[in-house]
């Protein structure tokens, strides 16, 4: 299956994959994680000009930031509207622990992959997949870094590895750490175990999805998951005195 698929949760990225084949067609990922409107449409453009059709557009509905998610799935749907063809959502981080799988493949990969993105504001987003298959174990779920660690400790049962349940103080000790949220607050949740995955990356987004595909796992709508309220909120509405 030909996938386009586009992330827009931390820096921008955009990819054409033929997943029977394993091949990535055309990828673009952003540097910058702030200009999303400025990349995404003439990285589409180019990504696109490729002679293969997709057949599924995949977004990734974070979490992440309000504006940034929104770009990236507005523009997913309004290609999948264009052709005609499928537009599904799959949860940002997927695209991390597909990358890890892919990496490791073959290997003796066991155990929880804890993944933290940046939230912004001082938090993180963070979810717990297995390492063998890259299925989702528990999250994702938002919180400040030190009280991460209380959060794992409440799903413990659904994270569980090999060794029990996880413990409190047990977050730095989890065998795969990946993500930008380790680069950014290491003196809390433990370096980076592998410093090259840090943000989602569009081409193994679409290699997750055809792993839930092939699974018998359905997609999800392309509906941004944001886990918090917006800052901005509605102005109050006024009762006008005139009668």
């Amino acid at each position: 299956m030909i996938i386009l698929s586009i992330d827009t949760s931390q820096s921008a990225s955009v990819a054409l994959v033929d997943t029977d084949t394993g091949a990535v067609i055309a990828a673009k990922q952003a540097e910058d994680h702030r200009r999303h409107v400025e990349f995404i449409g003439p990285a589409l453009a180019e990504v696109l000009a490729e002679d293969a059709r997709p057949e599924l557009v995949v977004v990734g509905i974070g979490p992440g930031p309000f504006t940034g998610l929104r770009v990236g799935i507005a523009a997913g749907i309004a290609v999948g509207q264009a052709r005609s063809i499928p537009v599904r959502g799959l949860a940002s981080q997927a695209a991390i622990a597909e990358e890890f799988v892919r990496a490791t493949a073959g290997g003796q990969a066991a155990g929880p992959v804890l993944i933290a993105s940046d939230a912004r504001r001082k938090e993180v987003y963070f979810s717990v997949y297995d390492a063998a298959d890259a299925s989702l174990s528990a999250g994702p779920f938002v919180a400040k870094p030190a009280d991460v660690a209380a959060v794992l400790t409440a799903h413990g049962d659904e994270i569980a590895d090999s060794g029990g349940p996880l413990k409190r103080a047990d977050v730095s000790a989890i065998g795969e750490r990946l993500g930008r949220g380790f680069l950014l607050y290491p003196e809390t949740l433990g370096a980076p175990t592998r410093e090259t995955m840090t943000d989602p990356r569009a081409e193994f987004l679409a290699f997750a999805a055809a792993r839930e595909i092939a699974a018998g796992r359905e997609l999800g709508e392309p509906i941004p998951e944001y886990l918090r309220e917006p800052d901005a909120k509605p102005a109050p509405t006024r009762e006008s005195s005139l009668k």
